[in-house]
This record gives structure tokens, C-alpha cells and sequence, in this order.
């Protein structure tokens, strides 16, 4: 290919939006998109790579080439004479009793090779042949700035017919469409939609809490829709006269809800922004659209429902502007997460499915599935109706970060088992809704197949739970049981965090977070009492206890929060703490631990006070408090040169002189963008040769912090 240099524009909110979850995960394909098909025949790689040229040639948004620096992203479209071929490589896959799953992994990591944005085009391609003339497999990789998942049959088509004619291919050129600038009353609407708006950067009470510092990798699975589901859907469209795609988002709604997601949710949901008349156009012209719900736990699915469908209906009128266009006017301003503050759940309905078939050069051929392997958001639901089998597949996309594929198939399984629910209890309050899959009912009933279930508690878990006192002054054979609660007392499914308690005859509150196991055990997480939140990060205070005990020679450890200052005390195992436990003991947390839950102070002591047998909370609170009262004040926080210079960098990008050296700056205004201007004059004033990137930002958004940060780096 050759490269021309023609002047270049500065890239829309959108697409330096992409470049910027780049940042988060450097060096990765999270933005890579594919066209893979099968074809039961033999393609010609030269004829292939003659087409695709064409058809790069014929369309300027494949031409579209992207640059960056540090701080910008820019674009510019090349001339069709600058692409001499667009090459494609030839693959053979070796056959193997396993040579599917090779097959699969060669295309998967075709096409999660990162693509640079260093001015070349975004497209690429390869042609794998199967061992013995089984066919071969074609996957054309693009960009997301140039491609979305609705340009695929545009493509497609293109390809086909270039390949098959390559003579009478007509070759217009075809301009990149643009999208309209959104009006003012576009933008009025969604900032009344999403105004107070505040989402929870814990995200769900399932699965694992929310990371600071993301990799984003993601997994998928499908599952197929029970045919009882199926016709519960049916029945509720006739009755609510609902579409079959405001019924599925309003369980969707209603699973979150379940799952710890509160009564204020908001979805996204993909949408086509392309104008008339360009509805096959080529490129990136998606929106996701915030679907904000309020749920009233005493009204009946059917009000969910309604509420669902005006939601739905009226967003789709409004769909040109993006979710980060006004999402810094409703951002939480507490909260330093890396995370969309609006939404980490997507409902996507795609009728028709993915299974057509089609032919290449007289070829039968069918589309191939392929994921990059990342996920953007916590967890995704693809709905795709198949009109000719009366079936439907919902494809559920996660990251590996949040849930384990486990975890997402008892979801799916909830999802199915609330659906059939929701068919003979329409008109009983959601909140009085059960959505337990049979596995979730398997694991309670052997739990107590031989009295309580047992409890599993790691070492700084078990000195503050009550759940062992109470479950030994209880009659094993009174009618004695345990469940798992939410806030408002509904019991809890496997895997959802929620406070352990203990019925017979009244209900007892353990003060324990707790979750069911799949096997009947309950696995107990901390104390109710010892949940904190710091710079928007909700933890347990047993997540730092648990990252100092992982240290050898500490015996124990206990973190209290004194006037929301985080403080650990540790006793060390029968041995003298050596001159560099301590600095041992920082490497060790800022290793395990985000940036929020680091403590501020470790104090190493001979012993930990007790009560009762249990460490003497009040005790080294008050111990705390005193300490930070009558230790002699250090100068701002700024003990450092680089501190300094860092709290310097802080008031002049967040322009505020009263910032120190524990302002976070996403706390103080700072957003993405502006975060990666930042690292950059960083590096060019202090003259550190650290690779820092933006998620590490996130991870220690202080001066102080990420001045510590750089110096563990250099060290």
C-alpha cells in the first residue's frame, strides 16, 4: 500500500473517544471488527485481494486513515490511486483431531492484531485454507473508526461482487456520509433524560466488584431461549401490545434490578445513526443510546413495561446524540472510575440473526462468528430472534475482569426462569419476583441437607463475623436456615452479595456480607460495618487487611477508617520486623490494591488489642484518630520534588489553585481527554522515562499517589 499525506482534520467526539479506550489497554485490538465467512469451496487469494482492493478503493471511509500524537487524533481520507493493493494473507491450518478449534483461534487472532494509527489504512484481510481441500475461511479485520457490526452486509455485498466481476465492478466513488450535528433540542432532551442521574461505580452485587484498573478482556456465550420463555414473550406482546423488543428490554431491566443494579438504571443500547437514504452506508455510525428507567418495586411488570416502551420509542427519535457528549454534565463528580458513569449493561436486539447463508463464485458460504476477545462493558445481551426456526439466541457478551463464564450462564438461566415467571404473576409487584434458575434452588436445599450450610472464611474475614457465634448457639435441629438478603429482605441466588441472616421463628442479621456457592457453601466476604467508599471506589475494609496478611511475616492485620483516613495495624509472626518490612509492605498493597483502597498509614505493631476474642475495632480507632491528631503535620503532602511538580501539572490543567497532593483529578474536573494531555507534560517537564498510561492515572489519580506510582516504577 502506498501512503499519501493530505491535510488532515481533527477527529470527531466519537472517534477520539475510541482512541481513548485504546489508552486504557494499549497495544490490544479492543476496537477490531471483522467480515469472516466460510465458504465450502477454494478462493483465489489473488482475486480476493484484487476485490477487496476495489472496493477500499471505491468507498472513502476505508480510505480513512487516522495519526496520533500524544495528545490529538486526526484524520484524512487518501486518494484512490494512493491504494495499490490491499494484500491478503495466505494461512494453512495444519489438521488435527482439534483442527476446528485451531482454525477458530488463527482467525481470532487475525483479527486482534492491533491495527497502528500511524496514517495506514484500517483494513486488512486473510485467506485460511483448511488441510485437504475442506474450504477455506476469508476474514477481512477493520478498524471500528471505519467499520460497524450494520456495515457488514454492505460489504459483503461489495466483496461478492467485486470478487465474482471484478471487470464490471462498478467503481463510483462513494464519500463517507456525515453525520448531522445533534440540535440544541436533541441535547435538551437527553440532559432532562439523564439529569440526577448517578450511576454506582460498584456496579452489580454479582460478580467481582469493580476494577480500577481494566484490561477489558471479555468472553462470550449463547444460550438458546426455552421454548416456554419464548411464549410467555408472545403472550405478553398480544396482551401489553408491546413489541417483542421493549418486552425483552423490560426483563433485562428487571434482572439487573435483581442483581444489586437499583431502581434507577440506565441501559445502553446500540443504534444506527446514518441518515436517509444512506442506510447500508460503510463506517462507524453507531450510538449508544442511555435508556434511563425508574423502577417502583410495587407496581407490576406491566408498568415496567410501559415505562420500558416510552423510554424506547421516544430515545429512538433522539438518537444523534452521543452518551459522552453529555456525559460529563451528569457524571457523578465523586467518582474517579475509568468506568461509563451511565452505563456498563447493553441491550442489543438484532432480529433476523447471524445464520444466513449465501454463495461466492457459485460456493455455498455462511457467516462466521469471531470476537476480538474484549469487552467494553461489564456485561452485554445480544437478542437474536431466527423468524424461520421460531427460536431465539441470546448472545452474551462480559468482561473476564467482572464475571466468570459461570457466573453469566446462571444470569442467562435467571433471565429464562424469569421470563417463564413473569407469565403467571403479571400483575404482582416486581419487587415480590423471584427470578431463581432450578441451579439456584439446587444449591440452598444442600446447603441444608445436613443442618446450617457450611461457611467458608478467609483469615481476615473470620475474626469479625458473626455468622459462626450465632450458627453454634443455634438447635441443629430447630427449623433453623440461612439466606442471603438484599437491603430490602428479598432472599438472594447463588453468587449475589447480600447480608447473611438466620430464621426460625424470627429472622436474625448477621452483619455479614456474604454469597451463596454453586456447591451449597456460603462464602463469607466481611462485615456490613467495614464497608467503605473512597473516591468513589466501594470496598471492605478486609480487601486491605487481606492484601497485608499476604506478606510472610504478618501474622495480623486490621484497617480502621478514622475521619476518612484509611489506617492499618499490623502485628508481625513471632518475628522482629527486619529495617524494610515496611517498604515491603507499601510495594505489597499498591501491587494488590487500587490506588483508593491503599492506606494512608501502616503502623507495625508488637500485637493487636482484642475483644472478646475479636480485634478491638473501637480500640485502634481511637488509636488512629490520635495518631493523626498529634503526628507532627508534614508540609502539604508535598515531600517530594515530583509530588510537587505533580500538584504544580494539577492546577493548572484542572485551572484551581486549591489542589494538594491528595486531589484526585477526576474528582477535581479532569476527564479523558484531558488526562492524556496531562501524562504527556508530565513526561516532557519532570523528564521520567516511566511508560505511565492513562488506566494507571486511574489507578492513582493523585499527586501523591501517582508520584509514589512512578517512584515503585523507577525503583
Amino acid at each position: 500500500m502506498v501512503v499519501q499525506d493530505p491535510a488532515p482534520t481533527a477527529a470527531t467526539r466519537k472517534e477520539t473517544d475510541l482512541w481513548l479506550l485504546e489508552r486504557l489497554v494499549p497495544g490490544s485490538g479492543v476496537n477490531n471488527l471483522s467480515l469472516t465467512f466460510d465458504v465450502e469451496g477454494e478462493i483465489d487469494s489473488a482475486a480476493l485481494s484484487r476485490a477487496l482492493t476495489l472496493v477500499v478503493r471505491k468507498y472513502d471511509i476505508l480510505r480513512t486513515v487516522f495519526r496520533t500524537s500524544e495528545t490529538d487524533l486526526t484524520k484524512e481520507v487518501l486518494a484512490a490511486d494512493a491504494i495499490t493493493s490491499v494484500d491478503v494473507t495466505s494461512i494453512d491450518v495444519t489438521e488435527t483431531e482439534a483442527a476446528e478449534d485451531a482454525l477458530q483461534a488463527a482467525v481470532e487472532a487475525f483479527v486482534a492484531e492491533p491495527f497502528a494509527l500511524d496514517g495506514s489504512p484500517l483494513v486488512r484481510a486473510a485467506r485460511f485454507r483448511r488441510a485437504g481441500g475442506a474450504g477455506d475461511v476469508v476474514s477481512v479485520a477493520l478498524h471500528h473508526l471505519v467499520f460497524d457490526a450494520m456495515s457488514t452486509v454492505t460489504l459483503l455485498g461489495e466483496l461478492i461482487s467485486a470478487y465474482q466481476a471484478p471487470d464490471t465492478y462498478a467503481t463510483d466513488p462513494v464519500a463517507a456520509v456525515v453525520e448531522a450535528e445533534p440540535s440544541e433540542e436533541s441535547v435538551d432532551f437527553w440532559r432532562d433524560q439523564l439529569r440526577g442521574f448517578r450511576g454506582a461505580d460498584d456496579g452489580l452485587w454479582y460478580g467481582n466488584p469493580a476494577s480500577a484498573t481494566p484490561n477489558l478482556a471479555g468472553d462470550t456465550l449463547q444460550y438458546l431461549l426455552s421454548d416456554d420463555a419464548l411464549a410467555v414473550v408472545g403472550r405478553l406482546q398480544r396482551e401489553l401490545r408491546a413489541p417483542e423488543a421493549v418486552i425483552l428490554l423490560a426483563a433485562y431491566y428487571l434482572l439487573l434490578a435483581q442483581h444489586g443494579a437499583g431502581s434507577d438504571i440506565v441501559v445502553g443500547s446500540p443504534v444506527s445513526v446514518r441518515p436517509p437514504g444512506h442506510e447500508g452506508a460503510i463506517g462507524y455510525h453507531v450510538n449508544v443510546l442511555p435508556l434511563r428507567v425508574r423502577m417502583d418495586p410495587a407496581k407490576p411488570f406491566k408498568r415496567l413495561v410501559n415505562r420500558a416502551r416510552a423510554v424506547f420509542l421516544e430515545s429512538l427519535g433522539e438518537p444523534g446524540v452521543t452518551a459522552e457528549s453529555v456525559l460529563d454534565e451528569v457524571r457523578d463528580g465523586g467518582s474517579s472510575s475509568w468506568r461509563n458513569s451511565l452505563f456498563n449493561h447493553l441491550f442489543n436486539y438484532v432480529p433476523g440473526g447471524t445464520s444466513g447463508t449465501f454463495e461466492v463464485a457459485g460456493h455455498p458460504a455462511r457467516i462466521r462468528g469471531v470476537e476480538n476477545g474484549f469487552s467494553k462493558f461489564d456485561l452485554e445481551f445480544f437478542f437474536m430472534p431466527e423468524p424461520e426456526s421460531a427460536k431465539t439466541t441470546i448472545r452474551a457478551v462480559f468482561r473476564t475482569q467482572v464475571f466468570t463464564p459461570a457466573d453469566v450462564e446462571l444470569l442467562l438461566a435467571r433471565y429464562d426462569a424469569l421470563l417463564c415467571t413473569l407469565g403467571d404473576q403479571l400483575d404482582r409487584p416486581i419487587g415480590e419476583i423471584s427470578g431463581w434458575s432450578a441451579a439456584d434452588h439446587a444449591a440452598v436445599l444442600a446447603g441444608h441437607r445436613d443442618g446450617l450450610p457450611e461457611a467458608l472464611l478467609g483469615p481476615s474475614v473470620a475474626p469479625f463475623s458473626g455468622y459462626a457465634k450465632l450458627a453454634a448457639k443455634s438447635d441443629s435441629s430447630a427449623l433453623t436456615r440461612a439466606f442471603v438478603a438484599a437491603p430490602d429482605g428479598t432472599e438472594l441466588p447463588v453468587g449475589v452479595r447480600g447480608e447473611l441472616c438466620l430464621a426460625d421463628e424470627a429472622v436474625t442479621r448477621t452483619g455479614d456480607v456474604a454469597r451463596w456457592l454453586p456447591d451449597g457453601r456460603i462464602e463469607i466476604l466481611g462485615r456490613l460495618d467495614r464497608r467503605v467508599t473512597v473516591q468513589g471506589l466501594a470496598f471492605g475494609l478486609e480487601d486491605v487487611d487481606a492484601a497485608l496478611l499476604a506478606h510472610p511475616a504478618i501474622d495480623a492485620a486490621v484497617t480502621v477508617a478514622a475521619g476518612g483516613v484509611l489506617v492499618s495495624f499490623v502485628a508481625t509472626a513471632g518475628i522482629e520486623a527486619g529495617p524494610g518490612l515496611l517498604d515491603q509492605l507499601w510495594k505489597q498493597v499498591r501491587t494488590d490494591l487500587p490506588g483508593p483502597a491503599e492506606p494512608a498509614r501502616i503502623i507495625v505493631t508488637e500485637g493487636l488489642p482484642t475483644v472478646n476474642g475479636a480485634p478491638d475495632l473501637q480500640g485502634l480507632r481511637l488509636r488512629a484518630e490520635e495518631l493523626l491528631r498529634t503526628e507532627a503535620a508534614p508540609e502539604p503532602v508535598d515531600t517530594t520534588e515530583l509530588t510537587r511538580a505533580l500538584i504544580a501539572l494539577w492546577k493548572q490543567f484542572l485551572k484551581r489553585e486549591d489542589l494538594d497532593a491528595d486531589s484526585g483529578f477526576f474528582t477535581s474536573g479532569g476527564h479523558s481527554l484531558l488526562a492524556v494531555q496531562l501524562l504527556q507534560r508530565v513526561k516532557r517537564t519532570t523528564g521520567i522515562q516511566v511508560k505511565i498510561r492513562l488506566a494507571d492515572l486511574f489507578a492513582h489519580p493523585t499527586p501523591e499517589k501517582l508520584s509514589a506510582y512512578i517512584s515503585g516504577k523507577k525503583a
